[in-house]
């Protein structure tokens, strides 16, 4: 009997060993795991969205962020197709796009959309085949661990007001502000000019969704401002020079200006996924006033749930410019 008692307490003492070293090395695989994020751009007007796309794309193949997913708020029906295209050229087609439906006026005015779209394959064969932008938005949380994605928005805030508005429904019983707060660990904007300004993030074609979301947000916002991006040129000699002729950023690029180069707000809010770039910015605290017209203003406090990003004056916009190049290429 006392033989048996050893033996049945080594057997459990041996178990819980386990059970121990199983848990703690989940624990440890979750901690190491790459930071989750979902990207909300407008890719049609600028071409900007194409290289910050091409950013993550390269992050994510180099296992520094998981790019769960992509969610297009545009008008241009051609816009989420060229999304799914891109993404199919990098060889990750099971990203995810979705894209923003309930719109009366879809129309074609990108100067790339169309034909990247037309000369790329995608899983997506036309905008009706991507998902509604929020029913995306709300799967791809619910999906999630908790404060587990980072929201990265680089266009107009229809989608992201429609996540936050959204009801409990089959795939959360949590309403859409509800699994924000749950999910979302952070909101990097590029929208805005700091201290105050208007930019059209902000203000076209949906401002009453920028003041909706900024007011409703009650988790941490980095602001990247129109004021930030503009000096950085990229996607000039550059991406020419290293990037085939038959590459979809080659082709938007040279389809937008032919490679005279462009500021790079969208990118400058990806970079801040990078944690080896902290030393390039400072940040103001306080909070985002934003008015009906989508102007803002910005009020000091320390106690504020808002920041905007501040260039560091040490660092020269063409050491930024450079390393924001060779992240859109691929040469990380």
């Amino acid at each position: 009997m006392i033989m048996n008692f050893s033996n049945h307490f080594y057997t459990g003492f041996t178990f819980i060993l386990f059970l121990m070293f199983f848990t703690f090395r989940i624990v440890a695989i979750s901690a190491n795991a790459p930071q989750k994020v979902i990207i909300d751009a407008d890719i049609d007007s600028d071409v900007d969205d194409v290289g910050a796309l091409a950013m993550l794309l390269n992050l994510h193949r180099a296992k520094t962020i998981e790019l769960i997913g992509v969610v297009v708020t545009s008008d241009d029906p051609f816009a989420p197709v060229c999304a799914a295209a891109i993404c199919k050229f990098y060889g990750l087609s099971e990203i995810p796009v979705g894209f923003l439906k309930n719109q009366n006026d879809l129309k074609n005015h990108s100067k790339y959309t169309k034909f990247i779209a037309e000369e790329f394959s995608a899983e997506l064969k036309t905008w009706q085949d991507a998902e509604e932008s929020s029913t995306l938005y709300r799967k791809l949380l619910a999906e999630s661990p908790d404060e587990s994605v980072i929201i990265v928005t680089i266009g107009h805030l229809t989608s992201l007001q429609q996540l936050l508005q959204s009801e409990r429904d089959q795939i959360s019983n949590l309403n859409g502000k509800s699994l924000v707060h749950k999910k979302v660990k952070q909101w990097i904007c590029m929208g805005g000019q700091y201290p105050s300004g208007k930019e059209a993030n902000f203000y076209r074609p949906d401002p009453a969704s920028t003041v909706f979301c900024v007011n409703n947000w009650d988790k941490d916002v980095i602001f990247c401002g129109w004021e930030a991006g503009n000096p950085i040129i990229t996607g000039g000699s550059r991406v020419k020079e290293n990037l085939s002729e038959l590459h979809p950023v080659y082709r938007s690029y040279e389809l937008y200006n032919n490679f005279a180069g462009r500021q790079s707000w969208d990118q400058l809010a990806v970079l801040q996924l990078v944690n080896s770039t902290c030393h390039f910015f400072s940040f103001v605290t306080g909070n985002c006033i934003v008015n009906s017209d989508g102007s803002n203003s910005w009020e000091n406090s320390n106690t504020g749930k808002h920041r905007y990003l501040v260039l560091n004056p040490e660092i020269g916009v063409k050491e930024i410019s450079s390393l924001i190049d060779r992240l859109m290429i691929g040469k990380m």
